[in-house]
């Protein structure tokens, strides 16, 4: 597996990834209620893809190109993420534990793993991979927020060192309230998750 920043050549696979994500989802108990062209929207994917905020995670070995590693490009792709600064409203009033200017916060948006994928450790590369990304342009904290019914993502991020801040009523940018952990990952902690991203 090689987790790689995409590249606007990578969009169809990962509108691909999206859409099959969604549908396995779709009336499941962990049913986060996307839909694709609204959230995720093809034109916010390109645009996360141009600002290098878009993280991928393709199938099989990297192939060395140069003094880099390359994923081979007939990979699949297996996982997808985002991780930007932007933060709902509710991120503004939350008791976060480690205070920090909005230019030290990354948030973790979007994360989906391929229904082949599950059970490969992809999720758990993606927001290592997003720990990364995030410290990498100066950020002190990796924050997100999760649907209060989608547990296997919610122990996930346990397991991945965030810390939980419980479940609440969460007001969306979207015009919507739904019961949501927010949770946040401290990069300034040894061991905090760490792997390397290979860009192209």
């Amino acid at each position: 597996m090689v987790v790689t920043v995409a590249a606007e050549r990578d969009l169809p696979a990962v509108e691909r990834l999206y859409r099959a994500a969604i549908e396995e989802m779709c009336g499941a108990p962990h049913d986060v209620w996307w839909e694709f062209g609204v959230h995720p929207s093809r034109e916010g994917l390109r645009a996360s893809a141009s600002r290098g905020e878009l993280i991928v995670a393709r199938d099989g070995a990297p192939a060395t190109v140069g003094d880099g590693a390359v994923p081979q490009p007939e990979a699949p792709l297996l996982g997808a993420c985002v991780v930007d600064g932007a933060q709902d409203a509710g991120y503004r009033t939350a008791a976060w534990p480690t205070p920090a200017p909005d230019h030290e916060v990354a948030v973790l948006h979007l994360l989906a793993v391929a229904p082949e994928g599950r059970g490969r450790g992809v999720a758990r590369r993606l927001v290592a991979a997003a720990a990364r990304e995030a410290r990498a342009r100066g950020a002190r904290v990796l924050r997100l927020d999760v649907f209060d019914n989608n547990a296997p993502a919610i122990a996930l991020y346990r397991s991945c060192g965030f810390t939980d801040l419980g479940a609440r009523a969460f007001a969306y940018d979207e015009g919507f309230t739904h019961g949501a952990h927010l949770m946040e990952l401290d990069l300034g902690l040894p061991g905090a998750l760490d792997t390397t991203v290979v860009t192209r």
